[in-house]
């Protein structure tokens, strides 16, 4: 990998525990989670999604 990749992958790490926040505290729906986590996925080129 190199650190583009790297950066990528934390951010959406990073990205995906805060959304995971907010659903927990009922401030978004799970709806919503799933649609920000695409979205999000496509962005920083996820191939694979285990949250």
């Amino acid at each position: 990998m190199d650190k583009r990749t790297d950066i990528n992958n934390a951010s959406f790490a990073y990205g995906i525990s805060l959304l995971r926040m907010l659903l927990d505290m009922n401030l978004i729906t799970e709806d919503e989670y799933e649609k920000i986590t695409q979205i999000s996925a496509e962005h920083y080129g996820a191939d694979l999604i285990y949250v």
